[in-house]
């Protein structure tokens, strides 16, 4: 990875990149959540045989968690090591500086402490099975406060002659709850066959295409509010770039940590490791539509106000990653992906406007227009739908032809 020299001076941007750093950890914290059992006297789940799929050790990881000779060993201390972690509050991060804020992330990540009075039987080890002949796995019996019985899982990767642990934590399923059906190959080839649907039904003349006539109908009454929110939130994604740009180098492992934490909990990372077109179009288009923008769109619904409340520190931090990557790779790489995140990026921003065009309706017409608001911000999702088809399947063949 090229790195920048970095010169601690005073800089207008580090209240920025302190702010990203933290609004990432609030956002991403779905995926970093440890599952809890709600019955105490529950028999703790079995631990999933899933491989360990592509690990990379990150620099950072040497110097947080242990490493040696013996993975045995090695597991035991990283649990002890675990164990005696004191918890980071969220809000204590924003008055540290920036580069203490990047120190703290990967620890967050790779081995979020343990709620106080967790014990875990260091005596239970026991194996868990990986594909993979250069790491091992190896689970835990504990016990959360309230005696709540789970399990400990510790993953570590061979480097030589060394085994370095790489994760510790509760175990969690490697994809979050309920995506399991997006793995399904019957899944990928539904989402093909509405795909091509689509694309007839969006060729020739037939209601889905009056349906996006309307949606830019709407589009360009309200052109000057879509063209306010394209604006500030173009901004805001451009500065997050900004900011990520200049993190220092001890804080690109920290972002791209994180990332690929959230990467690998909405099912992405096993997707792309499945080499499988349909899987990965159906994961993308899930993500993007299913989970962002109906956030966005259920947001939009209360008069506007929240979505825009939302997107303005949601892309703020999502530019950071594209800041560090940038730096690290430099413009021509990142040239393939310019249209895709011009089509993302709008289909969200559309959503979000169409949160403000209900809004206007209802100023300009009273609750009288509130059906015709409804209608407008409905079309709006109808066209963010359709550009983030567009999107999936493009993004399926950037990775394909890269």
């Amino acid at each position: 990875m090229l790195r920048r020299r970095y010169v601690p001076h005073p800089s207008p941007r580090a209240p920025l990149v302190r702010s990203a750093l933290f609004v990432i950890l609030l956002m991403l914290s779905h995926a970093l959540a440890q599952e809890t059992p709600t019955d105490p006297n529950a028999t703790p789940p079995a631990v999933a045989d899933t491989p360990l799929e592509g690990v990379v050790v990150p620099e950072a990881i040497g110097d947080l968690l242990p490493s040696g000779p013996d993975p045995e060993a090695v597991a035991d201390e990283t649990v002890e090591a675990w164990l005696a972690r004191p918890a980071v509050v969220l809000t204590d991060l924003l008055g540290m500086e920036t580069e203490a804020m990047c120190a703290e992330l990967p620890g967050m990540v790779l081995a979020p402490p343990p709620p106080a009075g967790t014990r875990v039987n260091i005596e239970d080890r026991r194996p868990a099975e990986v594909d993979d002949t250069e790491a091992r796995s190896f689970t835990y019996s504990a016990v959360r406060p309230g005696d709540q019985l789970d399990v400990v899982r510790v993953e570590l990767v061979r480097d030589g002659d060394v085994w370095q642990a790489v994760s510790v934590g509760f175990r969690v399923a490697r994809v979050a709850p309920g995506r399991a059906w997006l793995a399904d190959p019957a899944t990928g080839a539904i989402f093909l066959a509405l795909s091509l649907l689509v694309l007839v039904l969006l060729v020739r003349p037939s209601p889905a295409r009056r349906s996006v006539g309307r949606a830019i109908g709407f589009v360009r009454e309200h052109r000057r509010l879509v063209a306010g929110t394209m604006i500030v939130l173009y901004g805001a994604f451009a500065i997050g770039v900004w900011s990520g740009a200049a993190l220092p180098p001890a804080c690109e492992d920290a972002v791209l940590i994180v990332l690929g934490q959230a990467l690998g909990q909405v099912g992405a990372t096993s997707a792309l490791a499945s080499g499988e077109p349909m899987r990965l179009a159906v994961t993308i288009f899930y993500q993007n539509f299913g989970v962002v923008t109906l956030l966005l769109f259920w947001l939009g619904l209360l008069f506007g106000v929240p979505a825009y409340l939302l997107a303005i520190p949601q892309f703020f931090a999502n530019g950071l990653p594209f800041g560090v990557l940038y730096e690290a790779t430099g413009p021509l790489a990142l040239l393939g992906t310019i249209l895709l995140i011009v089509i993302e990026l709008t289909a969200y921003f559309l959503v979000v406007a169409g949160g403000g065009m209900l809004l206007v309706t209802l100023i300009r017409n009273g609750f009288g227009g509130f059906s015709l608001a409804i209608r407008k911000i409905t079309h709006m999702l109808l066209l963010a739908g359709v550009l983030l088809l567009v999107g999936a399947w493009y993004e399926v063949g950037l990775i394909l032809l890269s």
